[in-house]
């Protein structure tokens, strides 16, 4: 290996060439790749059986479950770890979110709920600063084209962000509404009206289901001018029996699932009823982390879009892609939808782990080639068998030692010693004089109880025994100009990856 090893002058033009290959892996990882895997998705094409032209064609980006996590996802990890987390968690998803729109530039954008991971239960001091965050990585007004309300939008409330049926947090849920965009809404699209649907609320048996169950009314009412698809976050239900398809990671859907501020589906009855108002020709939810392709018993299409987020217990992310047009005169409509994976996570966190070992190796080994030749000596003029420690005091207490040696000497018996390490005054014998030792000759202990804690620890004095020879070994083998070397290697590592960061 050593002959491949090229010859570096000094460590400066060593560290170089790292940073340099460190910043080819960043952008590898952090630009190329998430564009070069989006690149492959393509907008799924659709054909009209009653137009010789292909309609136009209106293309939807659909993005399930973000779900930031929060102290609340990893309630036992502690706080540096948990910043880790969520640096990872939202590095990913923001790289990948912009490199979507950047690669396919989709007409629309339409978030299917679970935008915060505990919405339902913060305050408002902690849900603004969640929010902050959310827009960091989806939405800024000033540098995007994407206007909420206009062609973004953010109207599906999850059970993570106001709770689930009687569960439901109204405060939270007039905060989503003010905050993001109001649920219960239609919003024609193309000559297509999209349904939003609040179903965590619907699924309430007390007033809280109220203005979900008034804005059903009031669908039912109306006549059909558009065809309508259904967005709800959560899924509706559906025969245990029905295969979602070939895209689904796990095992089967599991239908009656339900916990604590969740329940995988809607009830039966709510189902039908919701099915029967809105007469929907296709109906695309979330919540389920995972991908689901079914038809109802009516006939209508139900895909569950999987989660954007590699923190959902899924190995693959994904999106979906809907291309879709309202054509003919009765303006039925026509569509196509695909899925789209993200790349594969945690890849580039080993090759950057990787990296780090590499690199402190090759650092290591500089400093090893530079280590000073008095500690390589083969023999010696006075050869030595063993290693002698020789004990480390410093001279105060040395001083202290010799004049209390002395005075022991030179007193009587019955002379008392001093009443305390800083108190210079001694009793003496009858007809004797008195006389002071300098309080400077006496150190006082002011170390902290938990350095008193440290030193007397079994670490501590294990340390103090052998500090010389730890000291020795270091300056032998070079390794403070080592430690010193890597430190600056480190801090222009995480430089340039926060470059990265930030102009994503």
């Amino acid at each position: 290996i050593m002959l491949f090893m090229p010859k570096f002058k000094s460590i400066h033009q060593l560290s170089l060439v790292l940073l340099i290959v460190w910043t080819a892996t960043f952008y590898y990882h952090e630009r190329y790749t998430p564009s070069h895997v989006i690149r492959k998705c393509q907008w799924p094409s659709i054909i009209s059986e009653q137009d010789v032209e292909p309609p136009k064609t209106s293309r939807m980006l659909l993005v399930a479950d973000p779900q930031l996590i929060d102290s609340h996802t990893y309630p036992g990890r502690n706080n540096l770890l948990l910043k880790l987390s969520q640096h990872t968690v939202d590095a990913y998803i923001k790289k990948n979110y912009h490199a979507l729109l950047s690669e396919l530039s989709p007409d629309y954008v339409v978030f299917l709920g679970d935008l915060l991971d505990n919405g339902r239960e913060s305050t408002d001091t902690y849900f603004y600063t969640q929010l902050r965050r959310f827009n960091k990585i989806f939405y800024d007004p000033y540098k995007s084209v994407y206007q909420k309300g206009i062609n973004w939008f953010v109207n599906l409330p999850g059970n993570h962000d106001i709770g689930f049926g009687d569960g439901v947090n109204k405060y939270s849920r007039e905060r989503f509404n003010r905050e993001f965009a109001p649920s219960n809404i239609i919003i024609t699209l193309d000559g297509v009206d999209f349904v939003m649907l609040d179903t965590p609320s619907i699924s309430a048996t007390s007033d809280i289901s109220y203005p979900a169950t008034q804005f059903l009314q009031e669908i039912s009412s109306q006549e059909k001018k558009h065809p309508r698809v259904l967005l709800s976050h959560v899924p509706l239900f559906r025969d245990p029996q029905l295969s979602c398809g070939i895209h689904r990671e796990a095992g089967p859907f599991d239908v009656f699932g339900h916990g604590f501020q969740y329940q995988n589906t809607v009830s039966e009855e709510l189902t039908n009823q919701i099915l029967d108002q809105v007469k929907p020709d296709m109906i695309l939810s979330g919540d389920d982390h995972d991908h689901c392709d079914i038809q109802h018993i009516d006939g209508t299409r139900e895909i569950t879009v999987k989660s954007i987020s590699l923190a959902m217990g899924k190995k693959y992310p994904a999106v979906q892609l809907l291309s879709f047009a309202s054509v003919g005169a009765t303006e039925e409509i026509v569509y196509n939808t695909d899925i789209c994976y993200m790349p594969v996570p945690y890849v580039n966190i080993i090759h950057y782990v990787i990296m780090s070992v590499i690199s402190a190796l090759l650092v290591l080994w500089w400093n090893l080639k530079q280590k000073s030749t008095r500690f390589t000596y083969s023999s010696s003029l006075l050869p030595l068998n063993s290693v002698i420690n020789i004990p480390v005091e410093s001279h105060s207490r040395r001083l202290k030692k010799f004049l209390k040696e002395q005075e022991q000497d030179s007193l009587p018996n019955e002379q008392t010693p001093p009443l305390s390490p800083s108190s210079s005054t001694y009793t003496l014998a009858s007809g004797q004089h008195l006389f002071s030792i300098p309080n400077y000759t006496f150190t006082q202990n002011n170390s902290s109880s938990f350095m008193k804690y440290v030193k007397n620890s079994k670490v501590g004095q294990t340390y103090i025994m052998n500090r010389r020879r730890v000291f020795t070994f270091m300056k032998r083998w070079n390794l403070f100009s080592f430690l010193k070397n890597s430190m600056m290697l480190g801090i222009s590592v995480i430089g340039v990856y926060y470059i990265f960061c930030l102009t994503i």
